[in-house]
Order: C-alpha cells, then structure tokens, then sequence
C-alpha cells in the first residue's frame, strides 16, 4: 500500500514539473555562460523541447548571436555563442545600385549596400533592357532629305548601332537628286578659247539640278585676211596678224616696216619761239612721236616784250635826304626800263666831331657828330688807348674798335655779346625806356618786336626783341634781346615758360638763339629741368634769377 501511495506521488510530482516547465519564461540577460556549472541540483539535466536551443538573438554579417536550452529539473540554464553570419545581412539600403547598369544589348546587376559591413547584398542580374540606347555623338543624317521628301536624323548608339530618337528633316527645294545615270545636256556649246555649259534635271522633281563648264576646244579658225594690229609710224614698227573667226584671237604675227613721212600731230599748236621788241615769234603743231613740224604760223612782234640787263644804272644818287632813280636797258633794242627808286642813303658824317662831355680819365668822351648833308646829329662814346696825362683827348688814330658798339652803362648786370649778337640777362617787367637807359649810346637806337614792329618806350621788353643800332656811317646792326626766363616772349615769368623748357630738356622741342638763352636760368650753359624748377620758383616768387654778368 505504501508503494503505491510513493507511486502515485511521484508521479504527480512529475506531472507538475511538466506543467511549470511548460510555463517557464526564461531572462537570457539574466543567465551567465556558466549557469549550468553553478547547479548542483541535477546529475543529469533534462532538457525542454527535447534539448532544441532556443535563438535569444540571431548572428547577423558584424555581429555574433545568442542562444540556450534549460533544464526541466533544475532550471539551469546552457547559453551558446553564435558565429558571425557574413551572409545575414540585417542594415540594408533602401534602394538599388546598379553596376554596370543594362544596356540595350547586355544585361546589368543590381544589388543594396549593407551599412553594417559596407558590402553587396542581394546581389541580382537585371535583363537586358531595349530602350536602353547610348549616343555616339551628335545627331546622324539616316534618311538624306531632297527636294520633295523629308529625310530623317537620329543618334546612332554605341552599343548596338542602332538609331534612336529619330527626327524629321524637312524637304529642300535646293537638295536636288543626281546619280551616275543621270542625264547632262549642252546648252551653250563651247569655243575655241571660250568654255560652253551644260546642264542635268534632278531625278526626282525634273527640274534643273546642277550646271558644269564645258572646256573650250582650243580649236582655232584663222582668217585668210590680215589685220592691221598696231599702225607703224614714223619712228617704229607695226604690227599685223591673222585673227581667229570665232574669238578673234591674234596669230601669225608680222611687222610692218617703219614709216618715216607717216607722222601723227598733235591738234594743239606749240610756241617754237617767243616774240620779243624787236623779232617776231613762231608757233607749229609738232609730230606726237618725232616733234617734227606743220602748220607753222607766225607770232607778231610784241614790243613790250623787253628783256632786261641784270645791271642797274643809276640817274639820280640817294642822299640821306631825298631819294634816288635807277633803271635797266634792254639787252634787245636799247630801251630803258621804267625808273624805280632808291632809298634814303645814310648820313655822311666827318671826321671831326664835338666833345659834349669828357670822362674824368681821360680814356673816353661823348661826342656829337654832324652830318655835312642834312645836320642830323649822332651821338656816341669814343675810347682811347691812353690817357695824355692831362684829361685832354688824343687824336683820332687812338679811337678803340669799340667807338661804334653797344656800351652799357656801368654797373648794369646786361650783358652784350657783340660776336653774337645777343643781349640778355634783361629782367621782366622792364619798360623800353628802362632798356634803352641802360645804354651809354641808345639815341641811335630803335626796338622792333617779333612782327617788326616798332615800339615804343612805354611798352615792355620781351625775349625776341630786336635793337635796331645805326652807326655814323649808317651802318646797321641788329641785336637781339633775351630776357631770363621768359620763353613764350609775353615778358612774363610763370609755368607755360616753365612747359618750354621741360619740353626742350627732353628734346621734345627746339630752343634756339635768344630762346635758348633765355631758358639757361641757371648760367650753366645747359637747358633742362633745374632751368623749369628754378624758373617755377620765380614765378612763385620763392626765388630770384642771379645777376651777376660782367660786361
């Protein structure tokens, strides 16, 4: 009896393992590798599901897995570690990449990018796809069009040759059709030296298609008559030839021995020979080849016609107060020509003269000289060698070489270069009495501006003023005035004198005599950019040009 009851409860204790095994949820994370050796409940475990693992997390391409089965007995649990899978691809891209991508004629792959292992997965062939053309290039005529139907332009693909995206080109009345058959009519025959034309009609419209040359023959009809090609005259040769009927081209040509009588003159008479005051002249019509003469006709004598000597005679000599007459004779028939005037002479003066005042030296005085003709007085400064000791004058053997010269007066800084010809160192703003003041002999002079205009002593003295000074024998010499820093001769000093001389040192312009002068500023014997400097300080007033010449 006991035996039965131990029976029946164990089996009961079985059933319910059974049942509470069945209910039983097992926490993976809770369970360690080693939970099966941390048991000591079994000896032998028994195993739910018949010992099948359960997957508590799958492998996957970058990661391993997790799996486990427990014990009905004593709910140990064995955990096991699954392998990566390089085939369980779980971060798959959403979308397909193609490569290669299918053409019309070859088949492409598809396949998506795991982002856990950044490889290919689902790997698949894609069919080849039809439509799937690749140009060549541009469009490519197929079907040419002509003058009545359209032709057609496509691309040409790459990969299977074919056309696709065809495009209608319309008709052209220009684009006429001609083959090898087609036929070529004349319509202008050719010619010895000329080409002819034919013509071919297009073989679809009919009409006109095309034109091309017929070469000339080259086949020449000669006349049996001569042509006179060019006259023979009386200095050479002509020439005649035989002319083609058809172009009249020239062959067999001869020439045609000169003509000496055979003359061609001109319809325009020429003067052989003038008419003069004492013989007839001649007029002819010449030869345009030879200048041989016809037609000669006379020219009445023209006695006006004189011809003149190169001499002059004088009838009435020039004094220094009245005028003179002179004329020339014919060197034809004698006569004499009209008379023309002579000028004023200059005054005569003698040798003596009145001493007016005698330096104190005795080296020099101012004298007055008179002339025997009209009393005109000239006055001017003598210089002798040397002084008698006693401040009387010597004789007028001692008179120095500079009796007649330009002396200025002492102390002044104008300078006089007498080889030259050249005063300069004249300052602006200076009136022409102050000029002429500057003189010791300035009654005998006169100032002429650069139009040769006689001025006046209120007027101002400018760079290219003349001195106009006439010597007791009424000899005449001219000097010409510099005055310092003024180049444009408006007797001012600013920055258009200044542009001149900039422009002269660089040789774009020439400064030449008194202008030259009166751009050296500096005294250096140069022109250039100190001169435009300094003469700009001048004219700023920030300077003063020196005036330190010795006469």
């Amino acid at each position: 009896m006991k035996r039965f009851v131990s029976f029946i409860a164990t089996g009961i204790i079985a059933v319910l393992c059974i049942v509470i095994i069945g209910a039983v949820t097992v926490d993976v994370d809770t369970v360690s590798e080693n939970a099966m050796a941390g048991s000591d409940s079994c000896e032998n475990h028994v195993y739910a599901n018949g010992g099948e693992y359960i997957i508590a997390k799958p492998a996957n391409c970058s990661s391993t897995g997790t799996k486990y089965r427990s014990c009905v007995i004593c709910s140990a649990k064995d955990i096991v570690t699954i392998p990566e899978d390089p085939d369980n691809h779980s971060q798959l891209s959403s979308y397909w990449t193609y490569d290669p991508k299918p053409t019309c004629v070859t088949p492409g792959v598809k396949f998506r990018i795991c982002s856990g292992c950044n490889s290919a997965a689902e790997v698949t062939e894609v069919p080849a796809e039809p439509d799937a053309h690749t140009a060549k290039g541009g469009y490519v005529v197929v079907t040419p069009e002509t003058c009545l139907t359209a032709g057609v332009k496509a691309y040409e693909c790459k990969h299977c040759n074919g056309y696709f995206g065809e495009e209608e080109i319309p008709a052209d009345s220009e684009k006429h059709v001609i083959t090898e058959n087609s036929q070529w009519k004349v319509i202008v025959l050719p010619e010895c030296a000329k080409d002819g034309i034919m013509v071919t009609n297009c073989d679809i419209c009919g009409n006109e298609a095309e034109r091309r040359v017929v070469p000339a023959t080259g086949k020449h009809t000669l006349s049996d008559e001569w042509t006179i090609d060019t006259e023979s005259t009386c200095i050479s040769e002509g020439v005649i030839s035989r002319h083609c009927t058809v172009c009249d081209a020239p062959f067999d040509e001869a020439s045609i021995p000169v003509m000496p009588d055979k003359h061609t003159f001109s319809d325009e008479y020429t003067i052989d020979k003038e008419a003069d005051c004492i013989s007839a002249g001649e007029m002819s019509k010449h030869c345009i080849y030879c200048d041989e003469r016809t037609d000669v006709l006379p020219i009445n004598l023209a006695p006006d016609a004189h011809t003149y000597s190169d001499e002059w005679i004088v009838t009435k000599e020039a004094t220094c107060s009245s005028t003179g007459l002179k004329h020339k004779v014919c060197t034809l028939c004698g006569k004499a020509s009209v008379s023309t005037m002579i000028g004023k002479a200059g005054h005569v003066y003698p040798d003596t003269y009145e001493v007016i005042k005698e330096s104190a030296d005795g080296l020099s005085a101012q004298v007055k000289y008179i002339c025997t003709e009209c009393g005109n007085e000239y006055v001017t400064v003598i210089v002798f060698g040397e002084s008698n000791g006693n401040g009387n004058i010597g004789d007028d053997s001692q008179i120095s070489n500079k009796i007649h010269k330009i002396i200025p007066v002492e102390n002044t800084v104008i300078k006089v270069d007498h080889e030259n010809l050249i005063i300069s160192n004249v300052a602006k703003n200076m009136l022409i009495g102050d000029f002429l003041a500057c003189f010791t002999n300035s009654s005998s002079f006169v100032v002429y501006d650069e139009n040769n205009i006689m001025l006046n002593e209120e007027d101002y003295i400018t760079t290219g003023c003349r001195l106009n000074h006439e010597s007791p024998e009424g000899d005449v010499t001219n000097y010409y005035i510099s005055v310092t820093g003024d180049i444009d001769s408006d007797g001012k000093i600013n920055a258009a004198d200044a542009r001149l001389i900039l422009r002269a040192s660089a040789k774009i312009e020439e400064l030449t005599g008194v202008y030259y002068t009166a751009a050296d500023v500096n005294l250096d014997g140069k022109v250039n950019a100190a001169d435009a400097r300094k003469t700009l300080r001048v004219a700023a007033i920030l300077d003063h040009f020196k005036e330190t010449y010795e006469n």
